[in-house]
């Protein structure tokens, strides 16, 4: 079945779970509305109800984007599509990139919005879920003294170019070594056995392996948001599992195995969905 737009259906879920592992330490920025008088000049995000630290899912996603396009942007022509035509959309200050090619990565993963240049809405097929603190890290936090509650103060200076006079500023972070558990949902609009849908999700596993090797946050440059994702498992969940009566249950594609990195056990995954040399 050749690729479409969308097809309106829905053939199931594959989830994507694991642990992120913050290799130093990690600033998701709060609205500065919410600071308090006295407070640090770069408040982390926090949850409401509990005061825990937590990841959004619109940050883990936004970065996993912008990854995919400049990923999909390094292998284009430069001769034919330059930048302003590549990254095409324009929120507030940000630029990034929208079509309706069919067969671009990224909006095939992460949707497009209709307007002059895109001719139709097309719906996100990877949905992220907020990433929120373990209980073990919580405990581990919650025994150190460090005058916040589960996170650190950094403090980081901004030099006067000319005169050297420094500029000090508060950072607040959580603490190098603190985990998050973390989910990914592929939703399935066309069969597993079709091959757009194994293109997806080598597309979402090259992200994840870039994700490593990249920044979560704010700071990255000076040091902050370095993480690793371990205890990695994927399942497979047809829509058979969400009927009534006594459907087919859910499936453990696969579970990261102590030691394995991360392109032998997303190779792992595609062997147990697609089968070997497919």
């Amino acid at each position: 079945m050749a690729a479409e737009l969308a097809t309106g259906k829905l053939f199931g879920k594959i989830l994507i779970s694991g642990l992120i592992h913050c290799r130093t330490g990690l600033h998701i920025g709060a609205s500065r509305e919410t600071m308090e008088i006295g407070g640090v000049d770069g408040p982390v995000i926090r949850d409401p109800l509990t005061r825990e630290p937590y990841i959004p899912g619109s940050s883990i996603k936004g970065r996993l984007r912008s990854l995919a396009e400049k990923k999909a942007f390094a292998g284009k022509d430069f001769t034919e599509t330059s930048l302003d035509q590549f990254f095409n959309k324009r929120v507030d200050r940000v630029r990034h990139h929208e079509c309706n090619d069919v067969h671009c990565p990224v909006c095939r993963l992460f949707g497009t919005s209709q307007d002059k240049t895109v001719p139709q809405n097309r719906p996100a097929r990877l949905f992220v879920e907020d990433a929120a603190l373990t209980v073990e890290s919580k405990r581990l936090l919650e025994e150190i003294d460090t005058g916040l509650y589960l996170t650190e103060l950094k403090f980081e200076n901004t030099l006067d170019r000319l005169t050297a006079a420094a500029t000090p500023r508060q950072l607040e972070r959580v603490p190098r070594g603190t985990r998050f558990n973390f989910q990914l949902i592929y939703n399935l609009d066309e069969p597993l056995a079709e091959s757009p849908v194994r293109g997806d999700l080598e597309e979402i596993f090259s992200l994840l392996q870039l994700l490593n090797d990249d920044v979560l946050g704010g700071s990255g440059s000076r040091g902050s948001g370095r993480v690793e994702l371990e205890e990695l498992e994927v399942r497979y969940r047809p829509l058979a599992y969400y009927l009534p009566g006594e459907g087919q249950g859910e499936e453990v594609v696969y579970r990261q195995e102590e030691g394995q990195g991360l392109r032998e056990f997303f190779t792992g995954v595609l062997v147990r969905l697609f089968g070997e040399g497919r």
